[in-house]
């Protein structure tokens, strides 16, 4: 386990800071899912975000995007998105950025400042399940951004769907797994596997949407093994 992630977990903050926003966030987090608490019943927010690189003790936000699963089923009505403003990029950043996700600053948000959408945030995600492809390092990149520029940090209960597609090939977790079959576990191998067509790749919503199909076909797939609550889920 890298450093960056030994500060954010296990979390050590006992106490939110106290301001409308966190404790709204704080109240939502009293109703997060028990062990025995359906599957079914449980809102799970799907998200990816795009960044300057791979670092998130140092590497910035472009943009996040976000759909929210529940009872088995994507809620396209239920979605965030957002381009946070790119002010403080240097050149450099900025183009290794464009190469990959091809947003340029135009795309950037100048209307809002970055503590804002991380706000709007906050209020999208409550008390949901934070889910994502690598989930590490997403949470640890937003874990940066809210403690740099709110004073907080997020307390959602996470799920990684490369672990779940891993818990299926080998549901006791005894096999070793090399370089070669971490590939096999990659968000591109996982959808040609489960037949998701690839579609507006690399950017924050359409890997969003892309990992949350993928999150639903896993649950179908546990669910059939008797895998129901979450106390069976997450583990």
């Amino acid at each position: 386990m890298s450093n960056w992630w030994k500060q954010w977990w296990p979390f050590q903050q006992d106490k939110l800071p106290n301001t409308p926003y966190w404790q709204a966030y704080q109240e939502a987090m009293d109703h997060q899912p028990k062990r025995d608490t359906s599957i079914r019943d449980i809102r799970f927010v799907v998200l990816d975000t795009e960044t300057t690189g791979l670092d998130p003790a140092k590497d910035q936000i472009l943009s996040i995007g976000a759909v929210a699963v529940r009872n088995q089923q994507i809620w396209v009505s239920d979605r965030f998105e957002a381009f946070l403003p790119q002010d403080e990029l240097d050149n450099t950043g900025e183009a290794e950025a464009v190469a990959v996700h091809g947003i340029l600053g135009k795309h950037a948000n100048s209307e809002q400042a970055t503590a804002e959408i991380l706000i709007d945030f906050l209020s999208y995600l409550k008390g949901s399940i934070f889910v994502a492809h690598h989930a590490a390092f997403d949470f640890g990149i937003l874990q940066t951004a809210y403690d740099r520029y709110l004073d907080g940090m997020l307390l959602n209960k996470t799920l990684d769907t490369a672990h779940l597609a891993r818990r299926l090939d080998d549901p006791m977790g005894r096999k070793m797994m090399g370089p070669q079959e971490a590939k096999q576990f990659s968000l591109d191998h996982l959808c040609q596997r489960f037949n998701i067509p690839i579609e507006a790749r690399h950017t924050a919503s359409g890997d969003a949407l892309l990992t949350a199909i993928l999150l639903v076909k896993l649950l179908a797939r546990l669910d059939a093994r008797g895998i129901s609550s979450w106390g069976e889920l997450w583990r």
